[in-house]
């Protein structure tokens, strides 16, 4: 399963879904095949223009509205239920909802860095885990993590690994990949000896 196909699969009829940084707003034309309307951002406008041109020939475009915007800026938040932020980094992420005061009923996620400080800071902004799944793709690792507005406490454990992965065999494999990655840093970085640590002990 690719990222997108991961996002897709977890959009409903029901979401109001805005792609921010959408690229060539190939997760739109997913939606659309399924019937489903959506908001597709970027910051330049020549990657909104190229995403539309792009839907204009595969016929979704017209299940798809094109923002130029940097973040939500240019969004009318009203008509959003449903937050795609993917293939950007946490600060970007974090950044991006610091900006606005709207509460968005499901917020997916697959940032590039700093998944522990994403977890702490969503918690921050009224977000809790409802579900994680790694993803692998081009023998890469991905951590989609998806959020719904609630509070909930998180162990030192769970920030750094995560919480209610459904995927636990992917999950096993990253976490052996960055117990090897690792091996050789662990006693020149004591964030990455506690993450270390951390797997080693981890119960799955």
């Amino acid at each position: 399963m690719t990222r997108l196909e991961a996002i897709n699969a977890r959009i409903n009829e029901s979401d109001v879904v805005l792609d921010i940084g959408c690229d060539t707003a190939l997760l739109g034309s997913m939606l659309a095949k399924r019937g489903i309307f959506s908001f597709a951002s970027d910051i330049k406008e020549n990657i909104v223009l190229n995403a539309y041109n792009r839907t204009k020939k595969d016929k979704t475009y017209k299940y798809i509205t094109f923002i130029v915007s940097d973040g939500l800026e240019n969004v009318n938040q009203d008509e959003i239920n449903t937050l795609v932020l993917a293939g950007m980094g946490t600060y970007t992420i974090i950044n991006i909802l610091e900006k606005q005061n709207k509460k968005f009923k499901k917020i997916i996620t697959i940032s590039n860095n700093n998944h522990d400080i994403l977890r702490s800071n969503m918690l921050r902004l009224g977000y809790a885990i409802k579900e994680e799944e790694i993803i692998k793709e081009k023998d890469k690792y991905y951590n989609l993590i998806e959020f719904y507005v609630g509070n909930a406490e998180y162990t030192k454990e769970e920030l750094l690994i995560g919480k209610n992965h459904v995927n636990i065999k992917l999950l096993i494999e990253k976490n052996n990949y960055l117990l090897n990655k690792y091996k050789k840093f662990y006693d020149k970085s004591e964030s990455i000896k506690e993450l270390v640590d951390v797997i080693k002990n981890y119960k799955y």
